[in-house]
């Protein structure tokens, strides 16, 4: 089940967003994030809020996986409904790729497109996670991008999830985990960063929602804002005769086969 969220009337363009998140238990997270997507998106395009039930509600592969499996069933469903563009927003870009290979609307993940972006905007990058158990994820995704030499460090506030919900409603709780956010973040800036990459929606809305952010002149980059610019560029990039993506044999995004593609659909 999901819960659709639409932030604008009917418009030129659309884009189907894929959140980890559900209405209950990241209630004030959406209560802030909703309205900043709507101010974010260009008036000729449409954005979509998916949630999903049962959320990511766990730091674990299976739960990684699960919703690597809700991306590209979105994906492919979004192709189906005729929207423009796909991104998920969930930092770890769990079936990315996969999803990238089976349609042929631009697939976005909220990690990859804020990591480039923060690389046109600094010199080294300062990741910091919303929790610990993050930490080797991140690092694999640093690997995967090819960004070994662009990252000063990867970093985590030990919190959990109810923390960061009460944080979004009492003033007192956020102050509490800005200290937290922002001592990690003065280390990363002592190993050499100069750009603050919170790595999840969560933490980006929660510190740098406000225009601006920065700790030192490093911004804190809120890479909500990013991807939904991302979106509606390689929609328009598309437009003008880009492709989605490299469908080169060896490119691992060759298109699949319908066969293939029903095959995930009805056993994946």
């Amino acid at each position: 089940m999901h819960w659709e969220g639409k932030l604008t009337t009917t418009k030129t363009f659309r884009i189907w967003a894929q959140g980890a998140t559900d209405q209950v238990a990241h209630h004030n997270y959406l209560a802030a994030l909703l309205p900043h997507m709507k101010a974010c998106t260009d008036p000729d395009f449409e954005l979509e809020f998916k949630t999903m039930t049962p959320s990511v509600t766990t730091v674990h592969a299976l739960s990684e996986h699960r919703f690597s499996r809700e991306v590209i069933r979105g994906a492919i469903q979004a192709e189906r409904e005729n929207y423009d563009v796909f991104f998920m927003n969930h930092f770890q870009d769990v079936g990315l790729y996969d999803a990238r290979a089976s349609v042929n609307i631009p697939v976005l993940g909220l990690g990859e497109a804020t990591l480039l972006h923060a690389c046109t905007m600094a010199r080294k990058l300062g990741l910091l996670a919303i929790n610990p158990a993050f930490i080797p994820t991140h690092s694999e995704q640093i690997h995967r991008y090819g960004l070994q030499q662009r990252i000063a460090g990867v970093r985590a506030i030990n919190a959990n999830i109810a923390d960061y919900m009460e944080a979004f409603a009492a003033p007192a709780k956020k102050v509490e985990l800005w200290a937290l956010f922002e001592r990690e973040a003065r280390r990363l800036i002592d190993a050499g960063a100069d750009i603050i990459v919170p790595t999840g929606g969560i933490p980006m809305m929660l510190f740098s929602d406000d225009p601006g952010a920065n700790i030192d002149g490093a911004p804190i980059l809120n890479g909500i804002t990013v991807i939904i610019k991302a979106a509606e560029m390689a929609v328009k990039l598309k437009r003008l005769g880009f492709p989605a993506a490299s469908r080169h044999p060896l490119s691992g995004f060759a298109l699949p086969s319908p066969q293939a593609r029903q095959e995930f659909l009805s056993y994946g």
